[in-house]
């Protein structure tokens, strides 16, 4: 997007107020010949479980939601990725012992007939993101279906113990593969991967517990579900890669992948692993020693799979207040600097509107009346009518930007995030200050040859003086001498757009990208899945 070619008055008095008292600015390098992330496959959410009760919804209002998140207008994300999720429920499961999209039913059943209109509001979903522009997609599962599990109950085992039968472990790996084929079918896509398990070392996933589906499943049963689903996929010549085992954080992550490779324990070739899955709760100080060990037995990818938290301070319901988008964002930017994903996928990224106002919190990137009227603040809110959060506009900032096939590169600033289309022609910063106070930072760009003059500029905070500061343009930023300077204000995500030609081989690339000298991000743990 252009930058307006008139400068607002409301914009000069910011610019000369922050000249006057601006510090010092510090010295953020960028270096193109310091590659963090080589392969990016884009940003993207799990369809887990607003996909399911949009069935109740109107075509129309379905659609406008994947367009926010799928399409590529400016006032959308233009996510590519998708994980749709496959379920496991008995179509006479109890629906009073789930949330809202929570009971997702089992389309193929054990005799083997498929049942495409029990999930209709996923699969509409999967068609509409795909006509939208999305490209990547995986299918995942939360729990077996239920005449595979002991006590039938795809909430979970008793008491937390594993629920999977140990006799329906090659069926189970059959069944992942003959659903994915049909609901390819069905939504008119192609998915990339197979995730059969999610976060199946948990023992929260419990049959007196309601809400969702879950299954407990231990390493030495993955290992067996894996084996099976790869000889499979050889036998059938499916080209689906495996995808394991989506941990809910980085350090059991590392302890299930260590189990599954040991020739004794698990005994998994790490080549029929396609990609390691992990959640972003917490644990974080894992993520480098994940990654290592991704490296080393030479598994080709990596995705953060999972992650949502709530608003900082327990403040409750604030969908235009900045506390509920940076716990989102400061998560992105520490992800993408200690784990180094090939991507970065939300987990619900439409929340029920009527869970946000009854228990004062504020989850998701939109909060939607899923399956009843919710008043909120004199209005009613009727199922398919939502509300964008500033969180939605804080993620636009990178994900509108930073596209499929960019590389991420070394900055010297860790709430930076530099990266560089695939010609090398254009760089994107993305600079997250979560802080009470503004920074002023001067980007050094003598990495590259040839520097545009002016940087285009978007930045999302607070709303003031009745300006909404939603991923909105700024006048152009200048820059002189292949430096860019800025004050970064409190409480907000800002990106610049600049072009560039020509990478300097500048000698920069023993510079550190500070991420192992970065503390524990303040992030809040994973919320009880209601």
């Amino acid at each position: 997007m252009a930058a307006p070619s008139t400068v607002p008055m409301f914009f000069v008095a910011i610019l000369l107020s922050s000249a006057a008292a601006a510090p010092a600015a510090d010295l953020v390098r960028v270096d193109p010949s310091n590659v963090i992330i080589a392969r990016w496959e884009g940003f993207g959410c799990s369809l887990a479980w607003w996909g399911a009760f949009t069935s109740a919804w109107a075509d129309a209002a379905r659609k406008e939601v994947c367009r926010r998140l799928f399409g590529k207008r400016d006032d959308c994300l233009g996510w590519n990725i998708v994980r749709y999720n496959a379920g496991g429920a008995a179509p006479d499961a109890d629906p009073k012992r789930f949330r809202p999209g929570g009971k997702v039913v089992v389309t193929l059943d054990a005799d083997g007939s498929f049942h495409p209109e029990r999930d209709m509001g996923q699969i509409a979903c999967l068609r509409e993101a795909r006509r939208l522009g999305a490209d990547v997609f995986e299918l995942f599962v939360n729990s077996p279906p239920y005449w595979m599990l002991r006590n039938g109950d795809t909430h979970g085992g008793d008491g937390g113990g594993e629920n999977l039968k140990p006799d329906c472990e090659p069926e189970y790996a059959r069944w992942v593969g003959a659903v994915a084929s049909k609901v390819e079918r069905a939504a008119g896509v192609r998915f990339a991967s197979l995730e059969p398990f999610n976060e199946p070392s948990a023992s929260w996933w419990r049959a007196d517990k309601d809400g969702q589906e879950g299954c407990r499943i231990m390493p030495d049963a993955q290992a067996r579900v894996i084996k099976a689903l790869a000889a499979d996929l050889r036998r059938t010549r499916s080209r689906w890669l495996i995808a394991c085992s989506d941990e809910n954080e980085p350090h059991t992550g590392l302890n299930t992948l260590n189990a599954l490779t040991d020739p004794i324990k698990g005994g998994v070739d790490p080549h029929d692993i396609g990609r390691i899955n992990v959640h972003g709760y917490w644990g974080w100080e894992w993520q480098e020693p994940l990654r290592r060990r991704v490296e080393e037995l030479g598994i080709r990818g990596l995705w953060m799979s999972e992650v949502s938290h709530r608003e900082w301070e327990n403040a409750g319901y604030i969908p235009n207040d900045m506390r509920c988008a940076l716990p989102q964002t400061r998560a992105v930017v520490n992800d993408l600097k200690r784990l180094r994903p090939n991507a970065w996928v939300f987990w619900q990224a439409v929340e029920p509107l009527q869970f946000c106002v009854w228990y004062r919190f504020t989850y998701g990137l939109m909060q939607a009346a899923a399956d009843a009227p919710v008043e909120w603040q004199g209005r009613t809110y009727r199922p398919g009518e939502f509300i964008v959060s500033k969180a939605f506009w804080a993620m636009m900032q990178y994900s509108r930007f930073i596209r499929p096939g960019f590389r991420f590169i070394g900055t010297d600033d860790f709430w930076t995030v530099a990266a560089l289309s695939p010609d090398g022609k254009r760089l994107v910063l993305v600079v997250h200050n979560d802080q009470k106070t503004p920074r002023s930072l001067a980007f050094d760009l003598t990495g590259f040859d040839r520097v545009s003059a002016k940087a285009q500029v978007f930045r999302t905070m607070d709303d003031a003086d009745g300006i909404a500061w939603n991923c909105r343009p700024m006048p152009d930023a200048a820059v002189r001498d292949r430096r860019l300077q800025d004050t970064i204000p409190a409480r907000s995500v800002t990106t610049y757009v600049v072009r560039v030609n020509e990478v300097r081989r500048s000698g920069l690339s023993s510079m550190r990208d500070k991420t192992a000298q970065e503390t524990t991000p303040r992030l809040r743990n994973k919320p009880e899945r209601r």
